[in-house]
């Protein structure tokens, strides 16, 4: 048994350290007693003799079984700078670095990029480095003290203690102390919340967010990555209409941009969305800046689940798997899919209009000054936006056989559709799927999903959303049988100077004209390359063409 902070007789948990991390640990601690050789000391924290710590995030996942290369090691008598260019110190003197290069060499040791980190007080400077391939900050024990004004938090030397309670969760307050090759949990309560999986603030919640509101967006992200769920009274702090406000108004919309791509990059974005549903923070976190429209978001959750669901499900041969073999590809689409899904409650709202034009779709307009997110997803959204809706009627027209013409050219209406649905069709595919859903058929909601699912499940539907499903199915077979898919890159067969020669005419708008005309015509004739037939069908459209 080993004595807990409190006092009391309580076991606590022992880390097997791998082979590496257990050399940097020997490296560090050697510094350590170089630093007492010297008799340099440097007193600004909690005593004389140098005490190291793996703090954080590292701890957490050791004791979840999980590995990391980003080791936070904290000081308790000197900052990260110091005690960075002492390590250098020790290692720039040949037996110390023959002792520890090892089968590593010396470039796993190379420490010349010991930089102080120049947005910290003098006083405070941290460290990053690399070592052994871990990446190493290197920092003081402190504490925080925070102006009403500011969101900063002005840093001060701290105990260990101190340190521990001002972190934003129990789970990620525990340390590893490298001197005793013990855990500490200096809250209290860090290894009780990681053995019931729950998520809670060191401090009273409020004033824990009221000081820092990202760590609302903090917690929900670290309950969906393990699966925990998140403290009742942290749960209602979080509601505060206070906290609400100062995180929509106090905190840069690019840190809560950060915040929310890692959830939705994460192993349970539907968990994340459904916690930000459920404690009703959604206008807050996916915000209008224009205060001028609300997003209904009563069904949403019909959405998110639907994607989770068409994302998990086993069904592999069937309309489940087609549908998603499609759409979502590879990882990079997963989350473009996991953004679309968050942004759908906007996609139902008409764009502003500013003199007789409308401005920017709501989606993008929210992605975009509620969170910063970059070009090509503000590109993703908007012209998902824009065309869900035509995407409906075209899917309804065709799998309804309500489509007028031949095959050949329904197949032409179908393929000037998608080109004019842009490269990113698909996920305006995807945004008229999950309206559908949202709008009446629904995934059936029999058992309570966990936070993390497994990787195979079996689903079933509703027969209003199997209807839906279907329809999708017939509409993506479709295109895949009518080799539609790669549609928008498409090339003209006879190039814009070959149709200028041919009609004797200068570069002008008819030329544009003229070119829609040849892709309507490679739509309709897909085994022709015959540009003579092609220049004769042209010759026929001059009057159209205006040349």
């Amino acid at each position: 048994m080993s004595t807990a902070a409190d006092g009391t007789s309580q076991k606590l948990p022992s880390i097997q350290l791998t082979p590496l991390e257990n050399t940097l640990k020997d490296l560090l601690l050697d510094v350590a007693q170089y630093i007492r050789n010297r008799g340099t000391e440097n007193t600004h924290g909690d005593g004389t003799e140098t005490i190291l710590r793996f703090t954080g995030g590292w701890v957490r996942d050791k004791l979840l079984g999980v590995g990391s290369h980003d080791i936070d090691v904290a000081i308790n008598n000197m900052t990260g700078y110091q005690f960075g260019t002492i390590l250098k110190e020790y290692l720039d003197i040949p037996e110390n670095m023959e002792k520890y290069k090892g089968e590593h060499g010396e470039k796993a040791l190379s420490l010349h990029k010991i930089e102080a980190n120049p947005e910290k007080s003098k006083h405070l400077e941290t460290v990053t480095t690399k070592i052994f391939g871990f990446d190493v900050d290197l920092v003081n024990l402190r504490k925080e003290a925070y102006d009403e004004n500011s969101r900063t938090p002005q840093m001060e030397f701290g105990t260990a203690e101190e340190d521990a309670l001002r972190r934003d969760a129990t789970i990620n307050a525990l340390f590893y102390n490298l001197n005793e090759s013990k855990v500490e949990d200096l809250t209290r309560r860090g290894l009780d919340d990681m053995r019931d999986k729950i998520i809670r603030t060191p401090m009273e919640p409020y004033q824990t967010f009221k000081d820092d509101p990202l760590r609302v967006l903090r917690l929900i992200r670290f309950a969906s990555r393990l699966g925990f769920r998140i403290d009742e009274d942290t749960e209602n702090a979080m509601q505060h209409s206070d906290i609400g406000s100062a995180l929509k108004l106090k905190i840069s919309r690019e840190r809560v941009g950060i915040e929310v791509q890692k959830m939705l990059q994460g192993p349970d974005p539907r968990g994340a969305l459904h916690v930000i549903d459920r404690l009703h923070l959604y206008p807050i976190i996916f915000a209008n800046y224009q205060d001028d429209a609300a997003p209904d978001c009563s069904t949403w959750s019909l959405g998110y689940d639907a994607l989770n669901r068409l994302l998990f499900s086993a069904d592999e041969s069937g309309a489940v798997g087609r549908v998603r073999a499609l759409l979502v590809r590879d990882s990079l689409e997963t989350y473009y899919a996991w953004t679309i899904a968050a942004f759908a409650p906007w996609s139902a709202i008409p764009p502003r209009i500013q003199g007789t034009k409308p401005t920017v779709p709501r989606m993008g307009e929210a992605a975009r000054d509620g969170l910063r997110a970059d070009n090509k997803m503000i590109n993703i959204l908007k012209q998902a936006a824009a065309h869900w809706r035509i995407v409906i009627d075209v899917k309804t027209a065709l799998v309804e056989n309500q489509m007028q013409g031949t095959p050949a050219e329904i197949r032409q209406q179908v393929g000037l559709h998608i080109r004019s649905w842009t490269a990113d069709w698909k996920f305006c595919v995807l945004l008229s799927l999950l309206q559908e859903i949202m709008q009446g058929g629904d995934f059936v909601q029999g058992e309570t999903l966990p936070l993390v699912l497994p990787t195979a499940r079996i689903v079933t539907y509703t027969p209003a959303s199997a209807v839906v499903l279907h329809s999708y199915d017939q509409f993506l077979s479709y295109i895949v049988e009518q080799g539609l898919e790669g549609v928008c890159d498409l090339k003209h067969i006879v190039k814009g100077d070959e149709v200028m020669k041919a009609f004797g005419g200068k570069k002008g708008p008819w030329v544009s004209k003229a070119l829609r005309l040849v892709i309507e015509w490679q739509l309709l004739n897909p085994d022709s390359q015959d540009k003579q037939e092609l220049l004769k069908f042209l010759e026929s459209k001059r009057e159209e063409i205006g040349v």
